[in-house]
């Protein structure tokens, strides 16, 4: 049940594929329709006119010819096929047990549907003084196809939306569209679809069975008749998996290949011996006409109800505060189109999107939505909001950063300074290592500062925290400062602490007891990945420090992944005009082609990022398909000798395809008899990383999910740090059940307490062999464990469920795999690349497919290859394509407010570094 897009190949064909279908239909032709503003415009209403559809299809729109013109030939694709596909359970019901009322449904469904992509989606290219621009039009061409069956005959209700490639500017000109959107906002599409089917089915009096990502089914139609009557679907998987993928995995191309090869001829058959035959399929299955005549007529019943229920605008309202809340913590601005998404979601079957349109209009009117251009990872416009609160913390994060302003006494004059530096990089020389100007003139620059927060902006592998933050931290102390080393991560706290001479500890971790506020003394915080921290985050940090009188020093690297959590305020405080000096010099790579890589990925020149690769810094490889692609990696890495495997860092973007690499390099270790071929299988406990807004909720709780709460709630009979397993969720009544280890039962209400103490996981199977390479993935601080800590296991019990690992820190720790506490635990062969980001190896060898287009862009490529000291391998599914991909993607987060302005009289970025 989706929609899925795919282009057309050429307007005769597809004006004689949708046209002549005529076994779809009883008596002729499949039902067709008009639709949208565009075809309006054209005269075109009611049927589909063979004719006047294969002359748009080519082309020929009101008197003037569209495309391009090559050789004397034109040029111009003839549209997209969009395609709603309704549950096998709405097929069923419609097509064998006869209820029409369905079909209807689902028509209205797939109108709503064409609707929002007319309106959020229709677009063209226009150039103005020489720059291509997306204009967006609001108007479009459409014919509607409905057939009733699958290529495999199978009851298959669907709707092929052909967008005729056509629309009008603002001017009334007519122009080719820009399609990109289609197939970006793919997942959006289907979901309203799939939103308004579903209230439109319980309108009818059915009840739905939700699944996951929004899927649904009509309740009381067995499994078994919709597996007998799904012969297309099997063929498709099965296709897909040996190609290496599944249907969730797959992109849009590789499943379109994949229908493409199972497709079967068409055939001219009967509809009725083709119902005749379905209804024999569901007998046998047990589910015969009586049982198909009761479910419909309880549906009816239920249907002349449903009119005296309440009314669906509040559920609308708290479905779009919901939708706000969860994607505000993740992104600054939002797209109206994820916004509908997400409320549609949240009321499921309850509200149509209608009701959830009319419910972002409120908001709107009412403040608790800001209107804000919203921009796709191109660049693209589209409408979009913010919200209140991220506008406040914002300004309050730039208020405190102004109000420091030559607030504090700088710990050197100019010449001390100078001296200091100058004893610092002599000191160094005699270890081996030589100062550069960057960051002689950075050190220079933070001891003679005299802003309560400045920055220090360094790209990787500038050798910032061992010159500039250590001799900074040094200055600081001996002028009786108490210095406090942060980080967002645990990892990173550690690697600073180590360098500064310190404890490093996470910011999450201080804000609850900041140093700074008991300390008597003056107080100097240096925070590194500062990019990393959320604007929330920052306004945290910050308003923390200012009750504290702290300084602060943030050091980080716009040019890399910035946080998950919404904002970019490193950037953001940078360019309003925080204090920053910047450090440009490369120096960790020791090989030249590979450094002029890394400096060509931060410019955004992934061409010449390649070339550097070619050169001696590495190579790039092809692969067509994933499969190929992870089996060429697996090669790479196996051909490497076990010292050289330690320092190499193996990056996938994906979650699920570091789990799929890291599962055919296992396969291959073990098989060679590197890893034993006795194995240790657990259940592993993994974050769920659910916000705020969805923790609070409890349909966002699946029976076994293990929770932890991080306080005591004595009232409740909970202990903090206890795992508590779900064992029953009602989202009708927001209850959960949670059992303790010791049989104790907990009756949990997350909206009324503990939802914004609590850690969530779901447990994964997970299976440890002698040999392995593994990494923690929480703090333990009382078991000496920090989340991305890793070590190899040198012995496994199967028996007892124990096994021992050696840390890479040099100590060793047995684990109780039956005690929750000692699950957090994945395989360490393959990272992400914001897990990646921080680590220096030898080697990298990196994953790259140019259609990731929501993971692979300038940030991670950047990231990925200055992880390299000497060599970094790209495994891509098409050279040329990856490069038009970085290129677009420049991987910015968005801030709620329009970006700020450095005050013009006072230029507060120093040194010489480009930034």
């Amino acid at each position: 049940m989706v929609a899925s897009v795919s282009a057309l190949s050429s307007a005769g064909q597809a004006a004689s594929y949708y046209e002549t279908d005529d076994y779809y239909a009883e008596g002729g032709l499949a039902p067709s329709e008009w639709f949208g503003e565009a075809a309006k415009a054209l005269g075109l209403q009611g049927e589909v006119d063979r004719e006047k559809f294969a002359t748009l299809l080519e082309g020929r729109v009101d008197g003037k010819q569209l495309g391009t013109i090559r050789e004397g030939k034109v040029e111009h694709r003839p549209g997209w096929d969009i395609t709603f596909s309704a549950p096998k359970s709405v097929s069923i019901m419609a097509e064998v047990a006869g209820d029409k009322r369905l079909i209807a449904a689902h028509g209205a469904a797939a109108t709503v549907a064409l609707a929002h992509v007319e309106s959020h989606l229709a677009a063209t290219r226009i150039r103005i003084s020489g720059e291509v621009q997306r204009e967006a039009t609001g108007n479009l061409v459409v014919a509607t196809f409905r057939h009733v069956t699958s290529r495999a005959q199978d009851p298959q209700l669907h709707t092929h939306a052909i967008v005729v490639n056509a629309t009008q500017d603002k001017d009334g000109d007519w122009r080719s569209l820009e399609p990109r959107a289609f197939y970006q906002l793919q997942k959006d599409i289907g979901a309203i679809y799939r939103q308004e089917l579903a209230h439109g089915i319980a309108a009818l009096g059915y009840q739905i069975e939700p699944g996951k990502d929004a899927m649904f089914e009509i309740a009381g139609v067995p499994d078994k008749v919709i597996d007998a009557l799904s012969q297309r679907t099997a063929a498709i998987d099965a296709r897909l998996a040996e190609r290496g993928t599944t249907r969730q995995e797959a992109s849009a191309a590789e499943k379109q290949i994949a229908a493409l090869d199972t497709r079967e001829a068409k055939s001219h058959v009967d509809i009725r011996e083709l119902r005749a035959d379905w209804r024999a399929t569901a007998d046998a299955n047990g589910f015969d006409a009586s049982a198909r005549d009761r479910l419909v007529s309880g549906a009816v019943g239920r249907a002349r109800d449903i009119g005296t229920r309440a009314s669906p605008e509040p559920q609308a309202r708290q479905a779009v505060a919901f939708a706000a809340a969860k994607l505000s913590e993740r992104e600054s601005v939002m797209s109206a189109s994820a916004l509908a998404r997400e409320a549609g979601d949240f009321a499921f079957g309850k509200v149509g999107h209608e009701q959830i349109s009319s419910a972002i209009t409120g908001a709107e009117q009412r403040g608790e939505l800001v209107p804000r251009t919203f921009l796709d990872r191109r660049g693209a416009e589209f409408a979009g909001f913010t919200t209140p609160q991220a506008l406040e913390t914002e300004r309050t994060m730039l208020r405190l950063e102004a109000v420091g302003r030559g607030m504090a006494d700088t710990l050197a004059s100019p010449l001390t300074a100078a001296r200091t530096v100058e004893r610092a990089a002599r000191q160094s020389a005699r270890s081996g290592y030589a100062w550069t100007d960057d960051q002689r003139r950075a050190t220079t620059d933070l001891l003679t500062a005299r802003d309560r927060i400045v920055a220090v902006q360094g790209y990787a592998g500038t050798a910032k925290t061992t010159t500039v933050l250590a001799t900074y931290a040094r200055e600081a102390e001996r002028h009786g400062l108490a210095v406090t080393a942060l980080a967002p991560t645990a990892s990173a706290a550690t690697v600073l602490g180590e360098a500064l001479g310190l404890r490093g500890d996470t910011v999450a971790r201080h804000l609850l007891t900041p140093e700074g506020r008991m300390a008597r003394k003056e107080a100097v915080w240096i925070v590194d990945e500062a990019s990393m921290l959320s604007a929330q985050d920052m306004a945290k940090l910050m308003t923390s420090a200012d009750r504290a009188e702290a300084r602060l020093v943030l050091v980080g690297d716009v040019k890399q992944l910035g946080s998950v959590g919404a904002g970019a305020a490193f950037a953001q405080l940078q360019t309003a005009g925080m204090t920053t000096t910047k450090l440009a010099e490369v120096v960790r790579q020791t090989n030249i082609e590979t450094r002029e890589a890394v400096m060509a990925s931060i410019e955004g020149h992934a061409g010449k990022a390649l070339a550097a690769l070619d050169r001696g810094g590495g190579k790039v490889i092809e692969g067509a398909t994933p499969k190929e692609r992870f089996e060429a990696m697996v090669q790479h890495y196996l051909s490497l000798s076990p010292a050289e495997r330690t320092w190499t860092l193996v990056i996938e973007p994906s979650r699920d395809g570091r789990d799929m690499l890291t599962g055919l390099i296992r396969e291959n270790l073990a098989s060679r008899g590197e890893l034993s071929w006795e194995r240790l299988q657990f259940a592993a406990l993994e974050a769920k990383g659910m916000t705020r807004a969805e923790a609070r909720q409890a349909a966002s709780y699946t029976i076994g999910d293990v929770v932890r709460f991080n306080r005591d709630y004595a009232a409740k009979d909970v202990r903090r740090g206890e795992p508590l397993t779900v064992s029953a969720v009602e989202p009708g009544r927001g209850r959960i059940a949670l059992a303790g280890r010791d049989g104790r039962s907990v009756d949990w209400h997350p909206r009324q307490w503990g939802a914004g103490k609590a850690e969530v996981f779901e447990p994964k199977l997970m299976d440890l062999r002698t040999g392995d390479r593994v990494q923690f993935t929480r703090n333990d601080h009382e078991a000496g464990r920090i989340n991305g800590l890793g070590g190899t296991v040198t012995g496994i019990d199967p028996s007892t469920g124990q096994a021992t690992l050696k840390l890479a820190n040099g100590r060793e720790q047995r684990l109780d795999l039956s005690d929750p506490r000692d699950t957090h635990l994945r395989h360490a062969y393959v990272q992400t690349a914001h897990a990646a980001q921080g680590q220096t190896a030898e080697r990298v060898l990196i994953h790259a497919d140019s259609r990731s287009t929501n993971l692979v862009d300038q940030k991670m490529l950047y990231v990925a290859l200055s992880r390299a000291r000497g060599e970094a391998v790209i495994v891509t599914d098409d050279r040329d394509r990856l490069v038009r991909a970085i290129t677009e993607r420049a991987g910015e987060k968005q801030t709620a407010m329009e970006a700020a302005v450095p005050d013009a009289g006072k230029s507060k970025a120093i040194g010489a570094g480009i930034g």
